[in-house]
């Protein structure tokens, strides 16, 4: 079948209607994965209306309903993903249709081989009864309001109707004087399944940490930790045997700090996300300590994949880069390091030959300055405008990149960027492309092409007017990588789009884009405005030259 979805439907349900032989197959795989309950409310309403003598249609009352059609289809889903806006056609879609289930008394569970509920935006944990059932192996319930009362009492019922979950994401809004009885609520019912190995979370206090050392089939955690005040955990007190990834959101640099140095053995995989809303004196040389519990490590080794995302103005100067990294140095392992924050610190050649040397088996790498989210201002003055004696407010600028959700599953990283970027005195008054102090080149990119065999992705912004000793038949003296095809370059100016092409295509022989994977190309409206002038011709370039070989 297509992998577009819509044809996909199309597809399956055209082999139910034609082809005897496929027809169980296909209405399994039509009915699997629902995104709503109508699809099943239909099909009570279709075998249940009749005509009136006004030519109005009734549900027939002489006799019980036909559910015939209903559980013809009602056992073959498999996975549902419910909203209380149903793509935003109908608010009260959901509750709507458990109401027909619950008026015409249908036998519950009603889809007794469900094993996938994803319930959302803000629906009642009530209306969940009618399809938890003991096959359920995943159940993710997002955006509800804590009650003091009811919420304890249905959690524990969840946990008694559905004993084999392994996957459980749990997701609320707590009002101030609740922790306390939260917080020992949802330590005893979380800590309940045993088999748990998957986890998305929002703790309210250090216990709720704390008890999920009890849960050792744990393979991904992922927390959200909402309060401001910082938490403050015991050295080597989480111990995870089975965990292969950590992710969480705090508010506090204090306790990232914490949970890192409570970590007895790191796992495979961290991500975090600090959005440090107050970031006060906060600056770039404050996130070095964050680092430095995973290199104190004794298992450190462990580490392949590690991901940070800093969103907000740090203050303070900017620091060198290798400086700042060193604590992951001992990382031996690392495959992908990927770090957002703004300022960044900067990086020369010889910051980036010390990290590739570090980091032999690195496959993505992305050092991101979150200021080149923002337009350059213009470069002239603006003309004199009349304007209104009280004009509207402007609305402030953006801090950052909007939370990024650690409770879904992160897809692979397509672009990635690596950005040497100097100071800027003024975010709101300098081109993020000016003023650099200092700034990888292309002898910089060759060595890690060298260093780091098993590079696939980056994203690098590199001082592409340098090509000193690059200009002859070999400029990369050997060095070619056939594993990167879609990297993205077009964070600096260039002098010369014919000479930076014959050095790409010489290091990088597969290349496919310059613009990153999955980019639409030079002409996105998104990319114009801030795209230095030659990288369309070095892409055009590149384009020409693969055509001319016939590839």
């Amino acid at each position: 079948a297509d992998s577009d979805q819509i044809s996909s439907n199309q597809t399956f349900a055209a082999l139910a209607r034609t082809c005897s032989a496929l027809s169980d197959a296909s209405l399994d795989a039509l009915w699997s994965e629902l995104r709503s309950l109508y699809p099943l409310v239909s099909c009570i309403y279709d075998n249940n209306m009749k005509l009136n003598d006004e030519g109005t249609s009734e549900i027939d009352t002489n006799s019980g309903p036909d559910l015939s059609v209903f559980h013809k289809y009602a056992y073959r889903v498999h996975k549902i993903e419910l909203s209380g806006y149903e793509g935003g056609w109908r608010a009260t879609a959901v509750p709507d249709d458990l109401g027909v289930f619950h008026v015409l008394r249908v036998p519950t569970p009603l889809l007794p081989n469900l094993t996938h509920l994803a319930w959302t935006d803000e629906l009642s944990l009530a209306l969940l009864w009618p399809l938890l059932n003991p096959r359920l192996l995943s159940l993710r319930i997002s955006s509800f309001q804590w009650s003091r009362k009811s919420t304890p009492l249905l959690l524990s019922k969840i946990r008694g109707l559905c004993p084999e979950l392994n996957s459980l994401g749990l997701l609320f809004y707590l009002s101030e004087g609740y922790e306390a009885i939260a917080e020992s609520c949802l330590s005893r019912v979380i800590c309940s399944w045993k088999k748990l190995e998957v986890l998305d979370y929002s703790p309210v206090g250090c216990e709720c940490i704390l008890s999920l050392s009890a849960l050792t089939s744990l393979r991904i955690l992922r927390l959200r930790i909402d309060i401001v005040s910082d938490l403050i955990l015991p050295p080597n007190s989480l111990s995870f045997p089975s965990l292969h990834t950590l992710q969480f959101q705090a508010n506090s640099l204090a306790t990232a700090n914490s949970i890192l140095h409570a970590m007895r053995s790191l796992p495979k995989s961290i991500d975090i996300f600090l959005p440090v809303y107050q970031s006060g004196n906060v600056g770039v040389e404050t996130v070095e300590p964050i680092l430095q519990p995973i290199g104190q490590n004794v298992s450190c080794s462990n580490l392949e994949q590690f991901r940070m995302n800093v969103p907000a103005f740090l203050s303070g100067s900017t620091d060198n880069g290798s400086n700042v990294l060193r604590p992951l140095f001992l990382c031996c392992n690392l495959r992908v390091l990927r770090i957002m924050m703004m300022p960044l610190f900067l990086l020369a050649d010889d910051d980036l030959r010390a990290m590739a040397s570090a980091w032999p088996l690195l496959e993505e790498l992305e050092l991101f300055d979150c200021r080149n989210l923002y337009p350059p201002a213009p470069s002239h003055p603006l003309p004199n405008l009349d304007l209104p004696d009280d004009p509207p407010p402007v609305p402030p600028l953006p801090v950052g990149f909007p939370p990024i959700p650690p409770f879904a599953v992160m897809p692979p990283m397509l672009s990635l960027h690596l950005d040497a970027a100097g100071p800027y005195p003024d975010l709101g008054m300098t081109d993020p492309r000016s003023n650099r102090t200092a700034e990888i080149t292309f002898h910089g990119l060759i060595s890690l092409l060298e260093l780091c065999p098993n590079l696939r992705f980056f994203n690098l912004a590199i001082d592409a007017t340098k090509l000193d000793g690059l200009r002859g038949d070999k400029p990369g003296g050997g060095v070619c990588n056939r594993l990167v095809k879609y990297p993205r370059l077009i964070g600096s100016h260039i002098s010369d789009p014919e000479a930076v092409a014959r050095i790409l295509l010489d290091i990088l022989p597969e290349l496919e884009t310059i613009w990153g994977e999955g980019s639409p190309g030079p002409s996105t409206e998104m990319f114009n405005p801030i795209l230095p002038q030659g990288w369309e011709q070095v892409h055009e370039r590149i384009r020409d030259s693969k055509a001319a070989r016939g590839l």
